[in-house]
């Protein structure tokens, strides 16, 4: 890494941290910069302001999910296994690590709406990737019901259980997150007994 791309790191590490401390309201770039122990001209080189850092910060968050959840991914033996790891993954993340990206979608400034749709987009069509691979994979098994469409299934689990449609990321965001992390469990039975050849 050159010393430009390690400033630039340590000032996200230290942000997220900061972030997730306070929130993104009340944090400033005064703090950032203090516990960085860097000029605030400084972090204004790397980032254009506070919203544009945050942003940052969250895509930095959303990476490192979709890195681990595919690395882990590759531990996992069977269409079973690798499903309900698939199912449990992202909630938990986003519940236990990265409660930054829920504070992102109340409080960020319109302007990067957009922005964020970007990468959610990415970030849906390499969860949707790693899903059809192991629905393909359920499939070779012959363990998925000939009944069920496997895009179509594809599509309901990203949808409603991994939360990628705004259309289901309804006022209560976090409501509905953590209603879905309670019920995964029950969700999962249901999505493997529902779709599993019998006989």
């Amino acid at each position: 890494m050159t010393l430009a791309k390690d400033k630039r790191q340590m000032i996200l590490d230290i942000a997220t941290r900061i972030f997730l401390r306070y929130g993104y309201a009340k944090t400033s770039l005064d703090e950032i910069a203090s516990e960085a122990k860097i000029a605030k001209g400084t972090i204004y080189y790397y980032f254009s302001s506070k919203d544009e850092l945050f942003v940052n910060v969250v895509s930095e968050q959303s990476k490192e999910l979709i890195n681990d959840i595919e690395q882990k991914l590759n531990t996992k033996q069977g269409f079973e296994e690798k499903l309900r790891f698939f199912l449990h993954a992202p909630v938990e993340y986003v519940c236990d690590k990265m409660p930054i990206w829920i504070d992102g979608i109340k409080n960020i400034p319109f302007h990067y709406k957009e922005y964020f749709e970007k990468y959610r987009e990415a970030n849906r069509a390499k969860m949707l990737e790693m899903l059809q691979g192991i629905i393909d994979e359920g499939i070779k098994e012959d363990m998925i019901s000939d009944v069920i469409i496997p895009d179509r299934l594809c599509e309901i689990i990203n949808d409603w259980f991994l939360l990628g449609d705004l259309s289901v990321m309804v006022v209560d965001f976090e409501g509905l997150l953590h209603r879905v992390n309670r019920d995964r469990e029950l969700i999962t039975n249901l999505i493997l007994y529902g779709i599993l050849k019998r006989g």
